[in-house]
Protein backbone atom coordinates (compact mmCIF):
# COMPACT_ATOMS: atom_id res chain seq x y z
CA UNK A 1 0.00 0.00 0.00
CA UNK A 2 1.66 3.30 -0.94
CA UNK A 3 2.61 5.32 2.07
CA UNK A 4 0.16 8.12 1.38
CA UNK A 5 -2.91 6.72 1.37
CA UNK A 6 -1.21 4.71 4.96
CA UNK A 7 -1.25 7.73 6.18
CA UNK A 8 -5.12 9.01 4.74
CA UNK A 9 -6.22 5.69 6.05
CA UNK A 10 -4.61 6.29 9.54
CA UNK A 11 -4.46 9.47 10.08
CA UNK A 12 -8.23 9.90 10.15
CA UNK A 13 -8.84 6.99 12.88
CA UNK A 14 -6.01 8.89 15.20
CA UNK A 15 -6.59 12.18 15.85
CA UNK A 16 -7.95 12.89 19.24
CA UNK A 17 -8.61 9.14 19.57
CA UNK A 18 -5.69 7.79 21.12
CA UNK A 19 -3.61 8.98 24.46
CA UNK A 20 -1.39 11.89 24.77
CA UNK A 21 -2.89 15.70 24.10
CA UNK A 22 -4.81 15.59 20.90
CA UNK A 23 -3.16 17.61 17.81
CA UNK A 24 -4.38 21.05 17.24
CA UNK A 25 -4.32 21.01 13.70
CA UNK A 26 -5.47 19.13 10.56
CA UNK A 27 -2.64 17.05 8.83
CA UNK A 28 -1.35 17.03 4.91
CA UNK A 29 -0.13 14.61 2.54
CA UNK A 30 1.11 14.50 -0.49
CA UNK A 31 0.21 12.61 -3.77
CA UNK A 32 1.66 10.46 -5.57
CA UNK A 33 4.53 10.19 -2.63
CA UNK A 34 6.82 8.51 -4.89
CA UNK A 35 7.10 8.28 -8.29
CA UNK A 36 10.14 7.44 -11.23
CA UNK A 37 10.26 9.71 -14.14
CA UNK A 38 12.04 9.67 -17.14
CA UNK A 39 14.65 12.62 -18.01
CA UNK A 40 12.71 15.46 -19.35
CA UNK A 41 9.21 14.11 -18.26
CA UNK A 42 6.66 15.58 -16.13
CA UNK A 43 4.97 14.64 -12.73
CA UNK A 44 1.92 16.35 -11.02
CA UNK A 45 2.39 16.60 -7.33
CA UNK A 46 -0.42 17.71 -5.12
CA UNK A 47 -1.46 18.42 -1.71
CA UNK A 48 -4.36 17.32 0.54
CA UNK A 49 -5.46 18.25 3.99
CA UNK A 50 -7.03 15.35 5.40
CA UNK A 51 -10.63 15.10 6.53
CA UNK A 52 -11.11 15.44 10.43
CA UNK A 53 -14.44 15.08 12.29
CA UNK A 54 -17.50 16.80 10.07
CA UNK A 55 -15.15 18.08 7.78
CA UNK A 56 -14.59 16.75 4.20
CA UNK A 57 -10.41 16.45 2.77
CA UNK A 58 -9.71 19.61 0.83
CA UNK A 59 -6.99 21.25 -1.35
CA UNK A 60 -4.80 24.33 0.06
CA UNK A 61 -4.79 27.43 -0.76
CA UNK A 62 -1.62 28.08 -1.32
CA UNK A 63 1.51 25.60 -1.85
CA UNK A 64 5.43 26.62 -1.58
CA UNK A 65 7.11 24.30 -3.73
CA UNK A 66 10.83 23.56 -3.85
CA UNK A 67 13.14 20.67 -4.76
CA UNK A 68 15.88 19.19 -3.56
CA UNK A 69 15.62 22.68 -1.16
CA UNK A 70 15.90 25.14 -4.05
CA UNK A 71 12.63 27.51 -4.54
CA UNK A 72 11.19 26.22 -7.88
CA UNK A 73 13.76 24.39 -8.69
CA UNK A 74 16.72 24.27 -11.53
CA UNK A 75 17.52 22.93 -14.89
CA UNK A 76 20.11 20.05 -12.65
CA UNK A 77 17.28 18.56 -10.54
CA UNK A 78 14.25 19.59 -12.11
CA UNK A 79 12.00 22.29 -11.92
CA UNK A 80 8.01 23.00 -10.16
CA UNK A 81 5.93 24.97 -11.04
CA UNK A 82 2.86 26.93 -8.60
CA UNK A 83 0.69 23.76 -9.28
CA UNK A 84 2.71 21.43 -8.10
CA UNK A 85 3.96 20.31 -11.88
CA UNK A 86 7.33 18.91 -11.78
CA UNK A 87 9.51 18.42 -14.62
CA UNK A 88 12.61 16.62 -14.78
CA UNK A 89 15.81 17.61 -16.20
CA UNK A 90 17.06 16.82 -19.42
CA UNK A 91 19.61 14.81 -18.14
CA UNK A 92 19.97 11.97 -14.93
CA UNK A 93 21.30 13.98 -12.48
CA UNK A 94 23.99 12.62 -9.50
CA UNK A 95 22.55 11.29 -7.43
CA UNK A 96 18.93 10.85 -9.37
CA UNK A 97 17.26 10.79 -6.37
CA UNK A 98 15.18 13.80 -6.14
CA UNK A 99 13.59 15.70 -3.62
CA UNK A 100 9.96 17.15 -3.81
CA UNK A 101 8.70 19.92 -1.04
CA UNK A 102 4.91 21.17 -0.14
CA UNK A 103 5.29 23.55 2.33
CA UNK A 104 1.68 24.55 3.64
CA UNK A 105 0.54 26.80 6.50
CA UNK A 106 -1.85 25.76 9.25
CA UNK A 107 -1.57 22.41 9.31
CA UNK A 108 0.31 20.29 11.86
CA UNK A 109 2.80 18.82 9.57
CA UNK A 110 3.87 22.26 7.88
CA UNK A 111 6.22 20.19 5.55
CA UNK A 112 5.36 17.10 3.02
CA UNK A 113 7.64 15.51 0.75
CA UNK A 114 7.59 13.43 -2.22
CA UNK A 115 10.60 11.14 -4.10
CA UNK A 116 11.11 11.66 -7.33
CA UNK A 117 14.03 9.11 -8.98
CA UNK A 118 14.70 10.39 -12.21
CA UNK A 119 15.66 7.57 -14.95
CA UNK A 120 15.82 3.88 -14.83
CA UNK A 121 18.41 3.54 -12.25
CA UNK A 122 17.24 2.94 -8.63
CA UNK A 123 18.51 4.95 -6.18
CA UNK A 124 22.37 4.07 -4.63
CA UNK A 125 25.08 4.68 -2.34
CA UNK A 126 29.00 3.24 -2.54
CA UNK A 127 31.31 3.80 0.22
CA UNK A 128 33.55 6.40 -0.32
CA UNK A 129 36.22 5.94 3.37
CA UNK A 130 36.56 3.63 5.94
CA UNK A 131 38.10 4.27 9.05
CA UNK A 132 38.96 2.26 12.41
CA UNK A 133 40.82 0.73 15.01
CA UNK A 134 42.30 -2.70 15.87
CA UNK A 135 40.25 -4.16 18.95
CA UNK A 136 42.41 -4.84 21.71
CA UNK A 137 45.44 -3.13 20.57
CA UNK A 138 47.53 -0.64 22.64
CA UNK A 139 47.09 2.72 21.82
CA UNK A 140 42.96 1.98 20.73
CA UNK A 141 39.67 3.28 22.27
CA UNK A 142 37.01 1.35 20.54
CA UNK A 143 35.57 -1.80 22.29
CA UNK A 144 31.63 -2.54 21.18
CA UNK A 145 30.90 0.94 19.90
CA UNK A 146 26.75 1.07 19.60
CA UNK A 147 25.81 4.55 18.91
CA UNK A 148 27.04 7.22 16.76
CA UNK A 149 25.62 10.59 16.13
CA UNK A 150 27.20 14.12 14.70
CA UNK A 151 27.99 17.51 16.73
CA UNK A 152 27.14 21.02 15.68
CA UNK A 153 30.61 21.03 14.93
CA UNK A 154 30.66 18.07 12.86
CA UNK A 155 32.08 15.83 14.90
CA UNK A 156 31.08 12.05 15.31
CA UNK A 157 30.18 11.29 18.98
CA UNK A 158 30.22 7.32 19.73
CA UNK A 159 28.77 5.69 22.36
CA UNK A 160 30.95 2.64 23.45
CA UNK A 161 29.14 0.11 25.75
CA UNK A 162 31.77 -1.80 25.65
CA UNK A 163 34.43 0.30 27.11
CA UNK A 164 31.65 2.23 28.86
CA UNK A 165 32.98 5.16 27.68
CA UNK A 166 31.50 8.07 25.00
CA UNK A 167 34.33 9.04 22.41
CA UNK A 168 34.42 11.97 20.00
CA UNK A 169 36.08 11.74 16.87
CA UNK A 170 36.46 13.86 13.35
CA UNK A 171 34.38 12.66 10.53
CA UNK A 172 37.61 10.91 8.90
CA UNK A 173 38.54 9.19 11.97
CA UNK A 174 40.75 11.35 14.57
CA UNK A 175 40.16 10.54 18.17
CA UNK A 176 39.38 13.98 19.82
CA UNK A 177 38.55 13.49 23.30
CA UNK A 178 35.76 11.54 25.39
CA UNK A 179 33.07 12.87 27.11
CA UNK A 180 32.30 12.18 30.55
CA UNK A 181 34.58 10.32 33.48
CA UNK A 182 34.31 7.25 31.90
CA UNK A 183 32.99 3.54 33.19
CA UNK A 184 31.63 3.55 36.53
CA UNK A 185 28.46 4.28 38.59
CA UNK A 186 28.98 7.75 39.74
CA UNK A 187 27.39 11.02 38.30
CA UNK A 188 29.35 11.82 35.00
CA UNK A 189 30.37 8.03 34.76
CA UNK A 190 29.04 5.43 32.20
CA UNK A 191 27.76 1.84 32.46
CA UNK A 192 27.15 0.14 29.19
CA UNK A 193 26.28 3.95 27.15
CA UNK A 194 23.88 3.20 24.47
CA UNK A 195 23.61 6.54 22.27
CA UNK A 196 24.06 10.06 22.79
CA UNK A 197 22.41 12.98 21.13
CA UNK A 198 23.20 16.56 21.39
CA UNK A 199 20.48 19.86 22.23
CA UNK A 200 20.29 22.82 20.03
CA UNK A 201 23.06 24.67 22.12
CA UNK A 202 25.22 21.32 21.89
CA UNK A 203 24.55 19.71 25.05
CA UNK A 204 25.26 16.09 24.83
CA UNK A 205 22.79 13.64 26.54
CA UNK A 206 23.62 10.55 26.84
CA UNK A 207 21.20 7.18 27.77
CA UNK A 208 22.76 3.81 29.60
CA UNK A 209 21.89 1.06 31.74
CA UNK A 210 23.49 2.78 35.15
CA UNK A 211 22.14 -0.16 37.79
CA UNK A 212 20.21 1.41 39.90
CA UNK A 213 20.99 5.25 38.93
CA UNK A 214 18.97 7.43 36.86
CA UNK A 215 19.42 6.56 33.36
CA UNK A 216 19.89 9.92 31.21
CA UNK A 217 23.15 12.74 32.09
CA UNK A 218 23.77 15.87 30.61
CA UNK A 219 27.09 17.26 29.47
CA UNK A 220 28.39 20.46 28.39
CA UNK A 221 29.75 21.06 24.59
CA UNK A 222 32.97 20.21 26.33
CA UNK A 223 32.00 17.47 27.65
CA UNK A 224 31.85 18.40 31.57
CA UNK A 225 29.36 17.02 33.53
CA UNK A 226 25.99 18.73 34.21
CA UNK A 227 23.01 16.97 35.22
CA UNK A 228 21.19 13.64 35.66
CA UNK A 229 17.94 12.45 35.42
CA UNK A 230 15.07 9.97 34.51
CA UNK A 231 15.47 7.38 37.88
CA UNK A 232 15.27 3.78 37.19
CA UNK A 233 11.93 2.09 37.22
CA UNK A 234 8.01 1.49 35.84
CA UNK A 235 6.33 4.35 36.69
CA UNK A 236 6.04 7.70 35.11
CA UNK A 237 9.24 9.81 33.97
CA UNK A 238 11.06 6.46 34.99
CA UNK A 239 13.06 4.56 32.41
CA UNK A 240 14.52 0.84 32.25
CA UNK A 241 16.40 0.89 29.21
CA UNK A 242 16.43 3.53 27.27
CA UNK A 243 18.11 3.77 23.78
CA UNK A 244 17.22 6.11 21.22
CA UNK A 245 16.80 10.07 21.84
CA UNK A 246 16.02 13.20 19.50
CA UNK A 247 15.07 16.49 20.49
CA UNK A 248 12.34 18.42 18.96
CA UNK A 249 11.78 21.84 18.04
CA UNK A 250 10.72 23.22 21.50
CA UNK A 251 13.41 21.07 23.03
CA UNK A 252 11.67 18.23 24.62
CA UNK A 253 13.40 15.24 24.57
CA UNK A 254 12.41 12.01 23.34
CA UNK A 255 13.75 8.76 24.71
CA UNK A 256 12.64 5.47 23.57
CA UNK A 257 12.92 2.51 26.55
CA UNK A 258 12.74 -1.00 25.30
CA UNK A 259 11.75 -2.42 28.46
CA UNK A 260 9.20 -0.23 29.71
CA UNK A 261 7.73 -0.85 25.74
CA UNK A 262 7.14 3.19 25.34
CA UNK A 263 8.60 6.58 24.58
CA UNK A 264 9.01 9.28 27.49
CA UNK A 265 9.09 12.57 26.81
CA UNK A 266 11.37 15.56 29.54
CA UNK A 267 11.74 18.92 29.03
CA UNK A 268 14.86 20.65 28.17
CA UNK A 269 14.88 20.90 32.43
CA UNK A 270 14.48 17.32 32.75
CA UNK A 271 10.90 17.30 33.69
CA UNK A 272 8.73 14.57 32.12
CA UNK A 273 6.37 15.76 30.62
CA UNK A 274 4.26 13.00 29.09
CA UNK A 275 4.67 9.24 27.55
CA UNK A 276 3.40 7.12 24.83
CA UNK A 277 3.23 3.56 23.60
CA UNK A 278 2.77 0.18 25.45
CA UNK A 279 3.75 -3.36 24.74
CA UNK A 280 1.24 -5.10 22.67
CA UNK A 281 -0.26 -6.11 19.03
CA UNK A 282 -2.21 -2.86 18.80
CA UNK A 283 -1.65 -0.52 16.02
CA UNK A 284 -0.19 1.96 18.09
CA UNK A 285 2.03 -0.28 20.74
CA UNK A 286 5.81 -1.39 20.68
CA UNK A 287 7.42 -4.23 20.18
CA UNK A 288 10.98 -3.57 21.89
CA UNK A 289 11.35 0.04 20.59
CA UNK A 290 15.18 0.73 19.47
CA UNK A 291 15.44 3.52 17.40
CA UNK A 292 13.91 7.08 17.34
CA UNK A 293 14.27 10.39 14.80
CA UNK A 294 11.84 13.27 14.56
CA UNK A 295 11.52 14.59 11.74
CA UNK A 296 11.36 18.37 10.47
CA UNK A 297 7.26 18.68 11.77
CA UNK A 298 8.42 17.21 14.71
CA UNK A 299 7.01 13.86 13.93
CA UNK A 300 8.22 11.16 15.63
CA UNK A 301 9.45 7.46 14.09
CA UNK A 302 9.75 4.60 16.30
CA UNK A 303 11.42 1.36 15.49
CA UNK A 304 10.24 -1.71 17.63
CA UNK A 305 13.07 -4.27 17.43
CA UNK A 306 11.00 -6.74 15.29
CA UNK A 307 9.12 -4.39 13.39
CA UNK A 308 7.80 -2.29 12.38
CA UNK A 309 8.77 1.49 12.38
CA UNK A 310 5.40 3.62 13.13
CA UNK A 311 5.01 7.20 13.05
CA UNK A 312 3.34 9.77 15.69
CA UNK A 313 2.83 13.11 15.72
CA UNK A 314 4.62 14.99 18.43
CA UNK A 315 1.74 14.32 21.05
CA UNK A 316 1.92 10.32 20.43
CA UNK A 317 -0.93 10.25 17.76
CA UNK A 318 -0.47 6.65 15.68
CA UNK A 319 -0.10 7.71 12.42
CA UNK A 320 0.86 4.87 10.43
CA UNK A 321 3.39 1.67 10.20
CA UNK A 322 5.86 0.52 7.81
CA UNK A 323 9.17 -1.56 7.27
CA UNK A 324 7.60 -4.83 8.54
CA UNK A 325 9.74 -8.05 8.32
CA UNK A 326 10.21 -9.94 5.93
CA UNK A 327 11.58 -13.70 6.36
CA UNK A 328 12.77 -15.61 5.42
CA UNK A 329 15.47 -13.80 3.51
CA UNK A 330 14.55 -9.85 3.87
CA UNK A 331 14.89 -8.26 7.64
CA UNK A 332 13.30 -9.11 10.46
CA UNK A 333 15.17 -7.39 12.98
CA UNK A 334 15.95 -3.66 12.98
CA UNK A 335 18.46 -2.09 15.52
CA UNK A 336 18.22 1.43 14.97
CA UNK A 337 16.72 4.69 13.26
CA UNK A 338 17.42 7.98 11.95
CA UNK A 339 16.73 10.34 9.44
CA UNK A 340 18.20 13.15 7.58
CA UNK A 341 16.82 17.28 6.87
CA UNK A 342 14.24 15.92 4.01
CA UNK A 343 12.09 13.72 6.48
CA UNK A 344 13.97 10.12 5.14
CA UNK A 345 14.54 7.23 7.37
CA UNK A 346 17.23 4.92 7.58
CA UNK A 347 16.99 1.59 9.56
CA UNK A 348 19.73 -0.64 10.16
CA UNK A 349 18.52 -3.98 9.98
CA UNK A 350 19.32 -7.77 10.12
CA UNK A 351 17.76 -11.48 9.39
CA UNK A 352 16.93 -13.93 11.51
CA UNK A 353 20.44 -14.58 11.99
CA UNK A 354 20.65 -11.29 14.22
CA UNK A 355 23.74 -9.77 14.53
CA UNK A 356 25.69 -11.77 12.33
CA UNK A 357 23.08 -11.88 9.32
CA UNK A 358 23.54 -9.28 6.67
CA UNK A 359 20.52 -8.99 4.51
CA UNK A 360 21.69 -10.29 0.83
CA UNK A 361 20.41 -7.86 -1.80
CA UNK A 362 19.17 -9.06 -5.21
CA UNK A 363 22.74 -7.95 -6.78
CA UNK A 364 24.58 -10.53 -4.10
CA UNK A 365 25.42 -7.41 -1.45
CA UNK A 366 25.03 -7.54 2.07
CA UNK A 367 22.39 -5.15 2.63
CA UNK A 368 22.84 -3.04 6.33
CA UNK A 369 20.46 0.14 6.17
CA UNK A 370 17.35 0.61 4.32
CA UNK A 371 16.10 3.70 3.03
CA UNK A 372 12.31 4.80 3.12
CA UNK A 373 10.66 8.28 2.84
CA UNK A 374 8.81 9.88 5.07
CA UNK A 375 5.91 8.72 3.79
CA UNK A 376 6.86 4.84 4.69
CA UNK A 377 8.00 4.60 0.48
CA UNK A 378 10.77 2.25 0.31
CA UNK A 379 14.16 3.62 -1.39
CA UNK A 380 16.71 1.68 -1.87
CA UNK A 381 19.07 -0.76 0.35
CA UNK A 382 22.19 0.55 1.26
CA UNK A 383 25.52 -2.03 1.37
CA UNK A 384 28.78 -1.93 3.36
CA UNK A 385 32.00 -2.39 2.03
CA UNK A 386 32.56 -5.73 3.14
CA UNK A 387 29.92 -8.57 5.03
CA UNK A 388 32.04 -8.71 8.65
CA UNK A 389 31.23 -5.18 8.54
CA UNK A 390 28.13 -5.51 10.99
CA UNK A 391 26.45 -2.72 11.56
CA UNK A 392 24.86 -1.07 14.85
CA UNK A 393 23.64 2.58 14.28
CA UNK A 394 24.54 5.66 11.51
CA UNK A 395 24.22 8.55 10.93
CA UNK A 396 23.33 11.15 8.26
CA UNK A 397 24.77 14.55 7.81
CA UNK A 398 23.36 17.88 6.34
CA UNK A 399 24.48 16.92 2.88
CA UNK A 400 23.14 13.17 2.89
CA UNK A 401 26.19 11.51 3.42
CA UNK A 402 25.78 8.50 6.13
CA UNK A 403 28.55 7.22 8.48
CA UNK A 404 28.09 3.83 9.50
CA UNK A 405 29.10 2.90 12.87
CA UNK A 406 30.62 -0.59 12.26
CA UNK A 407 32.16 -4.01 14.27
CA UNK A 408 33.68 -6.64 12.86
CA UNK A 409 35.45 -9.61 14.11
CA UNK A 410 39.43 -7.45 14.12
CA UNK A 411 37.98 -4.20 13.78
CA UNK A 412 35.53 -1.58 14.92
CA UNK A 413 35.18 2.18 13.07
CA UNK A 414 33.10 4.28 10.80
CA UNK A 415 31.94 3.48 7.19
CA UNK A 416 31.29 6.52 4.85
CA UNK A 417 29.00 6.30 2.33
CA UNK A 418 27.53 8.87 -0.39
CA UNK A 419 24.92 8.88 -2.49
CA UNK A 420 25.84 8.19 -6.35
Amino acid sequence: MPGSLRLLLFTAAAIGLLPGQPSPFERAIVKPSIVRVSPGGQQRFKVIILATRLMAARAPRNVKWTVNGIPGGNAEVGTIDSGGLYRAPAAVPTPNEVVVRGEVDGVANRYVWATVIVGPADPGYKVVATWGEDLGQPGTHLVAPHGITIDHQGRLLIADQGAGRVFRYTKDGKFVDEIGLGPGSGDGQFTEPRYAHVDSRGNIYTVDVKGDRPRIQVFSPEGTFLRIFAPKGTGPGMILRGHGLWFDSQGRLYVTDVDNMRVSVFDANGEFQFAFGKDGPGAADFNAPHGLYLDPNDDVFVNSYYGPTKKFDRHGNYLFSFAHGDPPDGPVYFHSLTGDRWGNVYLTVRTRAGYDGAVESNVGRKVSIAKYNNNGDFICNISMSVPEHAESWCAVDADGTIYALYKGRKRAGVEILKQQ
